[in-house]
């Protein structure tokens, strides 16, 4: 009876604790922190209980490896809702960038590191600290405000990382040629750095990337081609996004060199022109495209009918003209499309839709040149997505009826 009651006892106490009980850090590991916090100023309290006399594992942010009791995972998100102000942690304006997170040296078990809205307010670059981290898996470095020429090459000494996320920096330069260390890297995500320049060519060494983002950087001139030698696995995301920039000239054809999938492109709100390339027909595995907002002109290509996976395409507020492709319509999983605010004719295909019922309004024509009927698939959707525009169109859910 005895022994039931103890257990119970400890079962419940873990139940409150929300961590496990035998998960005690060390107190290299707890000096190591408040050492880390002493240079923040945290006037809405985001790390307020981080103190001395409690147990670091059970700190917010904080996580321990059961087995080591060394803290393995660290997340400091000043993004925090019940604080005054969403968050906010303010590196002091004493610490360097030479000094500031040093402590953070002493986690050598370490493998998850991310800081989010953690100011540095553009004073110094990463520090020197986080590449001792050596046994690091996940960076990420988000709404900092660290500033540079261009990401530091200490980088590439974080050869274990398999994701790397600098967002909401400045580093205008792009990536050092030592990223092209990072063998194992599976996701990286640069946007909003001021970026001019992608940088080093090498994360085409990269055989296990996913996923790489750019989005809403300074990236201008043609559209490099040397990006079609990039792999994207496609285990989980398959995608380049490139969105958000100024990115001029014709969409390259090489882009389908991408091995081995090519799922998701995003193109949108750059400053493209030209044809969608037929070259698109070549993405074998491309699942969605993106190009609205450019400057695109002539017909939706008939190759991406050759596209047997495709589902979405979202080309809307170009200059797109011609008929739409009767070969989309042959696709089996295709269930969005958004091509409003262009200059396309003629009929929509019979063979157009069911699109998804799961997505609201899955089409936008509107602001077209488009006549005829809407085919009979269609005639469940909104006048909304047809209209304002396409006056030549008729049948249900139109008012007017054909003749």
């Amino acid at each position: 009876m005895m022994r039931s009651s103890s257990l119970l006892l400890l079962l419940m106490l873990c139940a409150l604790s929300g961590r496990s009980l035998a998960t005690v850090c060390r107190a290299s590991d707890r000096n190591a922190l408040l050492a880390f916090k002493a240079q923040l100023i945290d006037a809405d309290g985001v790390l307020k209980d981080w103190d001395a006399s409690t147990n670091c594992c059970v700190w917010t942010g904080v996580f321990c490896d059961r087995t080591h009791s060394r803290v393995g995972s660290l997340f400091v998100n000043a993004n925090c809702r019940n604080c005054i102000g969403n968050g906010k942690l303010i590196v002091d304006p004493k610490v360097n960038g030479a000094s500031f997170a040093a402590s953070l040296s002493n986690l050598t078990a370490l493998t998850q590191l991310s800081f989010n809205n953690v100011q540095i307010r553009f004073r110094f670059s990463i520090p020197p600290a986080i590449y001792t981290l050596t046994n690091l898996v996940s960076l990420s470095l988000t709404d900092c405000q660290f500033s540079g020429p261009s990401i530091p090459a200490d980088v590439g000494k974080l050869v274990k990382l398999t994701e790397l996320t600098l967002d909401g920096n400045r580093f205008p330069g792009g990536l050092p040629d030592s990223i092209g260390n990072l063998k194992n890297l599976n996701i990286l995500h640069l946007e909003n750095n001021q970026m001019t320049s992608i940088g080093s060519t090498r994360i085409t060494l990269l055989k296990k990337l996913d996923q790489l983002v750019l989005n809403y950087n300074k990236l201008s001139g043609p559209i490099p081609k040397w990006l079609g030698g990039i792999t994207l696995t496609g285990v989980q995301y398959g995608e380049l996004n490139l969105h958000d920039n100024q990115f001029t000239g014709y969409i390259p054809g090489e882009l389908c060199n991408i091995k081995p999938k090519l799922l998701i492109l995003g193109l949108n709100k750059n400053k493209l022109n030209g044809p969608i390339p037929a070259a698109i027909g070549n993405c074998a595995q491309l699942r969605t495209l993106f190009v609205g907002d450019n400057k695109l002109s002539g017909s939706l290509p008939h190759e991406l009918g050759k596209l047997k996976n495709f589902q979405e395409l979202f080309a809307a507020n170009n200059q797109l003209a011609g008929p739409l492709p009767k070969e989309l319509g042959d696709l089996p999983n295709f269930n969005q499309m958004d091509i409003g605010h262009n200059k396309i004719t003629g009929p929509i295909p019979s063979n157009y839709g069911p699109f998804s019922p799961d997505i609201p309004d899955p089409v936008d024509f509107t602001n077209n040149k488009l006549t005829g009927p809407i085919p009979l698939a269609m005639q469940n959707l909104p006048v909304k997505v047809f209209r304002p525009g396409n006056p030549g169109l008729c049948g249900t859910p139109l008012p007017n009826k054909c003749k």
